[in-house]
C-alpha cells in the first residue's frame, strides 16, 4: 500500500471533477462490460469465418464470383445457400481452366490461385453445411 498527496488549485473544484471522473470510469466500466457481452453473442452466433486478400479480386471478377463474394447482399444474395450454384459453378470453372487464372495470381505472393480455389471450396462446404445461415460480408 502506498501514501498519495495531491495539490490542487486554489480555484479549482476539483473534488467535483474527481466526482465527475469516477461517475464516467462507472459508465465506462459499463460500457466495456455490455460491449464483452455483445461480442459473446455475436461470436456465438457465428457458424463459420472466411478470410481472403483484396488481390484476388480480379480473379473472382474474371471468373464470375466478385459480386456473389464481396457484394452478395447487393446482388440478392443474403442466405448460405443462395451462393451454392454459383460457387459450384465459379468452382467448376476454375478447376477447368487452372492456368487462365494463375494469370491473375499476385505478383507479392499475396493472392493466388490456389488460395481464391480453396477459399470458395471451404465456403461452399459451409454453405452446404448451413444453408440458411445468414450471410455478412465486410469489406
Amino acid at each position: 500500500m502506498s501514501l498519495d498527496i495531491h495539490l490542487f488549485k486554489d480555484n479549482i473544484d476539483f473534488r467535483k471533477i474527481r466526482k465527475d471522473i469516477d461517475i464516467l470510469y462507472e459508465k465506462r466500466r459499463n460500457i466495456q462490460d455490455e460491449l464483452e457481452q455483445l461480442e459473446d453473442e455475436y461470436s456465438d452466433a457465428e457458424l463459420s469465418a472466411f478470410n481472403i486478400t483484396h488481390n484476388l479480386g480480379k480473379m473472382a471478377q474474371e471468373v464470375g464470383l466478385y459480386d456473389v463474394l464481396w457484394n452478395s447482399e447487393e446482388i440478392g444474395i443474403t442466405i448460405a445457400s443462395q451462393m451454392i450454384l454459383p460457387l459450384e459453378e465459379g468452382i467448376n470453372e476454375l478447376e477447368k481452366n487452372p492456368n487462365k487464372y494463375k494469370a491473375f495470381d499476385a505478383p507479392n505472393g499475396w493472392g493466388r490461385y490456389e488460395d481464391f480455389l480453396e477459399f470458395c471450396k471451404s465456403i461452399l462446404q459451409k454453405c452446404r453445411e448451413y444453408p440458411e445461415a445468414i450471410i455478412e460480408v465486410s469489406k
